[in-house]
């Protein structure tokens, strides 16, 4: 495994590694097509501005992708990031 490799598994397991993140990916998997931030905010008691530091969290780790339309943001899962923690094991091997 190179270092920018595990830099990157690293960054990618610190987003997994919040209870609330893994929430927020499992209301997204749910999903069959992108949600609306406010969506997501409804199924938490979590302030906004909480919620958007997770959601930026999950974004920069590539786990999850997201689409501005008009005034909200709508989050998706990032299928190729997903498919990364597949290779994971292979990385190891």
């Amino acid at each position: 495994m190179t270092q920018a490799g595990a830099l990157r598994w690293a960054r990618l397991f610190r987003a997994l590694g919040d209870e609330t993140r893994l929430e927020i990916l499992g209301l997204l998997a749910a999903a069959r097509s992108p949600i609306c931030a406010c969506e997501i905010e409804e199924n938490f008691r979590l302030r906004q501005p909480t919620i958007s530091h997770h959601l930026k969290i999950l974004r920069e780790s590539g786990l999850v992708s997201a689409e501005r339309r008009g005034l909200w943001v709508y989050y998706g899962l990032d299928g190729e990031s997903l498919a990364a923690l597949a290779e994971f094991e292979e990385a190891l091997q």
